[in-house]
Order: C-alpha cells, then structure tokens, then sequence
C-alpha cells in the first residue's frame, strides 16, 4: 500500500522511521507499539457497548493478528541468528 502520507518530504513528517534502524529492531518497536494498542482498545472496549464495542473490538482483534505477525517473523529471527 502506498500512503500519500509517505510522499511527504521529511522536514514535512511529524515521525520517520531511522535510515540505519535494523529490521529485527524496527519489528521490535513495532511489536512493541501494537501491544500498547492492543491494551489500548482492551480499555476503549470496557466502557463501551453495542456496535461501537464491536468496533473497538475488531480493532483489537486486527491489531492482535498484525502483532502475531511481527511476533513470528522476530521469532524467526531469532531462531536464524541461533543456527
């Protein structure tokens, strides 16, 4: 996917990721954030209820899947770097 957010030049950007940020950890800080939005819509939900629980809901669910991604390719990771 391409963002129109990412054809901005940088002193434009109000966050960019390191040039010489390794793989293994811009995963880790990714990782890292989707577990604090992961409690974060853990919270929301509490409070809510009917459809707009629901939503906060399937954002949590969604957020949990991308951080089981990132979760497994650092897992990967790791278990390459052990070989």
């Amino acid at each position: 996917m391409k963002s129109t957010l990412s054809a901005l030049t940088a002193p434009h950007r109000l966050f960019t990721v390191r040039p010489d940020i390794s793989a293994e950890d811009a995963l880790s800080h990714a990782s890292e954030l989707l577990r604090c939005a992961t409690s974060t819509a853990y919270e929301a939900a509490d409070n809510l209820y009917g459809a707009q629980r629901d939503h906060a809901m399937s954002v949590m669910h969604l957020v949990e899947m991308a951080q089981a991604m990132v979760n497994g390719l650092l897992d990967r990771k790791q278990v390459e770097c052990a070989r």
